[in-house]
């Protein structure tokens, strides 16, 4: 099995993380897990395109809610004790419209395409971050065991999130 993290900056011109994780089989006994950092949209394009993962896992919000700051997901998220960042800022609006066009592009090509959020991920998966592993390769690391989690039959869909269960 192969999956990508994509942890997604807001603007092109920052650091987007990015993880190819391959669990081992018999041609590949010893597996592979490999982050790196993107800019653009054409870079990660490529990336996914060489790598060709039965699964993409973006931790990006794929749309914005009509009237309100957040959509029934965040809403859920909250009521377990996450906190999700308003959509309505001008930041995350940018981050909305960036995950929107790469979504539609990936699934256009026929990839499947979830949206996690690795606050939760982390926590689910017990896991923590090194000082010093960068954050954006860490949460690419997040999103690809998010999207092996899926793949496997265990998750929770929590209206559009997918969270790893314990």
């Amino acid at each position: 099995m192969k999956v990508v993290g994509i942890d997604l900056a807001g603007k092109p011109e920052n650091d987007t993380g990015f993880c190819v994780f391959i669990t081992p089989d018999k041609n590949n006994p010893l597996g592979k897990c490999e982050t790196k950092l993107l800019k653009s949209d054409m870079e990660i394009l490529k990336e996914v395109e060489n790598e060709k993962p039965d699964c993409i896992a973006i931790d990006g919000p794929f749309w914005m809610p009509k009237g309100s700051h957040f959509r029934r997901s965040e809403e859920l998220l909250s009521k377990r004790g996450f906190r999700p960042v308003p959509l309505s800022l001008p930041t995350m609006r940018m981050l909305v419209m960036r995950a929107g066009h790469l979504v539609k592009v990936l699934r256009e090509r026929k990839y499947r395409v979830i949206e996690v959020f690795t606050q939760a991920s982390e926590k689910i998966l017990r896991l923590s971050k090194e000082p010093r592993k960068n954050k954006d390769e860490y949460d690419s690391l997040l999103c690809a065991l998010t999207a092996k989690s899926y793949l496997e039959g265990k998750y929770e869909d929590l209206d559009g999130i997918i969270l790893p269960k314990e």
